[in-house]
């Protein structure tokens, strides 16, 4: 058990940022002891009712509570450690956001090389870096080189992406999700590529684009640069806030990767899995949330290790939501987290809350999808007329004999139950 003496040690040992200091008292009140049960609430009730669905099949792990008091309002087995998903994603915006800050920025640069004719593409861990982002440094580049070199000299770019450590797959990962669900991580890769080597493929479009403003160039061997070296370019740099909110909005696996490195990295951890998994566990108790039984073997979800409760990740989002809420403000944002029937991965051209009783919960409800092949999840916040509620839902070893959809929309079902909008039939 994480007690209050062992938190304080954590946070003398190693310093967390002004959020988690501000809030951690009011999150240790979370987990003192299980909230109680609102006992004139009719949702634990009819929720019971409602997870006997042969979609959800028999494991299945859920809690409601009231978002203001933190009373329990349904439960079943919210405490059995399951298999998150995606909804891993939650801890790594709270733990990227935590450590790193909103405004944080990752920026990659193009240094010079041991000569004229060499120069360095330095990746700064930019989860979102484009094509674009690539052809303005290869403009900045272009202008700095212009009249340096002699003419007909070939520039040769090289690849420095040492900021994390050597890429590898994660643990948990199956075959089949590497590398069309997620890839190995590297510090320069751009958004959306998952092919093999993403950093090498980086620099070849960097080459082109600076051949294409008349410098002629090729690609060279790997070098790691002198930080002390001429910075030539660096981009703008995309924020935590950017990258945690496209992470929710379209459930981006790479991303994740790369800020549970970014995340390791502030915390002075390596950046390996382990440095990773080491640094966001200590800032999920530095938050005073409870530890036990929590495995954080990926920033994704995408790992069979993975291993979250409903009752965790309802504390997680009420602490985020209700406990410390500005520094995480961002994640609730239009464009991050997805809004029922509207958004991201819970828009309705995926067939989420599209049902008979769904569709009234459009618009009501901000949550993170979660989908493995045995595995759907959602957790999040829901609105009804007795004000704000949060929810986690876990459905594991999902029913193969139906489609992936179908469960989707019972767990959709169950939240359309949590906002009230699809209340209990009327007595005849």
């Amino acid at each position: 058990m994480v007690t209050m003496r062992h938190q304080i040690k954590a946070l003398i040992a190693r310093p967390l940022v002004g959020a988690v200091l501000a809030g951690l008292v009011a999150g240790l009140l979370l987990t003192a002891a299980p909230p109680a049960m609102a006992a004139d609430d009719p949702l634990n009730p009819l929720i019971r009712q409602r997870l006997h669905n042969p979609r959800l099949g028999t494991d299945v792990a859920l809690l409601v509570i009231d978002a203001a008091s933190g009373f329990v309002l349904a439960s079943h087995k919210a405490k059995a450690m399951k298999l998150p998903a995606s909804n891993m994603k939650l801890v790594t915006a709270v733990t990227a956001l935590t450590a790193l800050g909103a405004d944080a920025k990752f920026t990659t640069r193009v240094r010079a090389g041991a000569t004229p004719g060499d120069v360095i593409l330095q990746g700064g861990g930019d989860p979102l870096m484009s094509n674009l982002d690539l052809k303005d440094l290869a403009g900045q580049t272009a202008k700095q080189l212009t009249g340096t070199t002699a003419p007909g000299q070939s520039v040769v770019v090289h690849v420095d992406d040492t900021l994390f450590a050597p890429a590898t797959d994660g643990p948990g990962w199956t075959a089949g999700y590497v590398p069309s669900v997620v890839s190995p991580v590297s510090a320069l890769a751009r958004i959306n590529d998952y092919r093999p080597n993403p950093a090498a493929l980086a620099a070849k479009t960097f080459a082109d684009d600076l051949t294409a403003l008349g410098i002629s160039s090729t690609v060279g061997a790997p070098v790691k640069a002198d930080d002390a070296a001429a910075t030539l370019a660096q981009s703008a740099g995309h924020t935590a806030t950017q990258a945690v909110a496209r992470m929710l909005s379209v459930s981006e696996n790479n991303i994740a990767e790369v800020l549970f490195r970014q995340v390791a990295r502030a915390q002075g951890q390596p950046t390996t899995w382990d440095g990773a998994r080491a640094a966001a566990m200590h800032i999920i108790a530095g938050l005073g949330l409870m530890t036990d039984g929590l495995v954080l073997a990926d920033g994704s979800g995408v790992s069979r290790e993975d291993r979250l409760s409903p009752t965790f990740l309802a504390q997680l989002v009420r602490y985020v939501r209700v406990t410390n809420p500005a520094p995480y403000a961002s994640m609730f944002a239009d464009g991050a987290m997805p809004l029922s029937g509207q958004t991201g991965t819970l828009a309705a051209n995926y067939g989420r809350y599209t049902t008979k009783n769904s569709r009234c919960a459009a618009g009501a409800i901000r949550a993170k999808t979660g989908t493995l092949f045995d595995t759907i999840g959602l957790s999040g916040i829901a609105q009804s007329a007795n004000g704000e509620r949060i929810f986690s839902i876990l459905v594991n070893h999902r029913p193969q004999r139906f489609p992936e959809l179908a469960t989707r929309q019972a767990v959709d079902g169950l939240a359309a139950t949590i906002t009230g909008c699809w209340g209990p039939k009327p007595a005849r």
